[in-house]
């Protein structure tokens, strides 16, 4: 069986009315453990299979993002899926992850990854395959792998990440990096069909939202990558944007189709009325 781990903390409606009502239904998922890092959006949603943990006040400033991992370690389960409060990943899609991780549980995988350059520098484009990152958007890992970040990360908290809004941004650059370390194999990202949330890509209240961001990333990855000797050669096998990868997993593809489709009727219809 399978844990969910969501961090909560400025869109508790996205996860109550949205991703909840979805994931309960999945056979496949029995642990759903929702980390709450702010008092004042802190909500309840009662199901069997849902704990809610209070990670507000001094917990979330200790622990900032990497409330995930310690969330994660406390899972009744050995498979964790993290996963961010404006996706939903589509039932066929996890148990397509689960079937990966059983097969080799010593690589973490996800929907979303990330190259790196000659100079280790973070590549903002969707890569496929075997590579250095793949980030906490949806990825599926053990406990184990959990508890290794939550053993390690503070020996790489640099004055950069004490300074990050939020506390630990660039968690999941060091887990993966971590999962690299511990295992010596790269990540594995995977193009499967899940759900983007399209008015959260407009929000103010988006970790990714600021001109500074991708710089902080790019930074923050050559930092982790100076405690790895050497990198397994990434296996890239295909690449998608960010407009691209986004679009086709939301509803903007749905409109552009519905349009087009109305279009091709107008013009169907005037031709025959000529």
């Amino acid at each position: 069986m399978l844990t969910i781990v969501i961090l909560n903390f400025n869109r508790p409606n996205n996860i109550k009315d949205y991703i909840m009502p979805e994931l309960v239904k999945y056979d496949i998922i029995d642990e759903i453990l929702i980390s709450h890092g702010k008092k004042d959006t802190m909500f309840e949603y009662n199901h069997e299979k849902v704990k809610h943990l209070e990670h507000y006040g001094e917990m979330n400033k200790t622990y900032g993002l990497t409330l995930r991992f310690l969330t994660g370690s406390l899972s009744s389960n050995n498979y964790v899926m993290i996963m961010d409060d404006d996706i939903i990943p589509y039932e066929k899609t996890i148990k397509e992850l689960v079937k990966n991780i059983k097969e080799d549980d010593e690589r973490i995988y996800g929907l979303y990854g990330r190259d790196l350059d000659k100079n280790k520098e973070y590549i903002k484009v969707n890569v496929f395959g075997q590579v250095p990152i793949v980030l906490t958007r949806c990825l599926i890992t053990t406990k184990e792998m959990c508890q290794y970040f939550m053993d390690n990360f503070r020996d790489f908290e640099t004055d950069r990440i004490k300074k990050s809004k939020p506390y630990w941004n660039g968690e999941d650059i060091l887990f993966s990096m971590l999962s690299i370390k511990k295992y010596n194999k790269l990540p594995v990202a995977i193009d499967l069909e899940h759900y983007n949330m399209i008015t959260n890509y407009l929000s103010l209240n988006s970790i990714s939202f600021g001109a500074d961001h991708d710089e902080y990333r790019k930074q923050l990855t050559k930092d982790f990558s100076k405690n790895i000797k050497e990198f397994p050669p990434s296996k890239i096998v295909n690449s998608k944007t960010q407009v691209s990868y986004f679009s086709e997993n939301s509803l903007v593809i749905d409109i552009f189709y519905t349009i087009l489709v109305l279009v091709i009727i107008i013009i169907a219809i005037r031709i025959n009325v000529k």
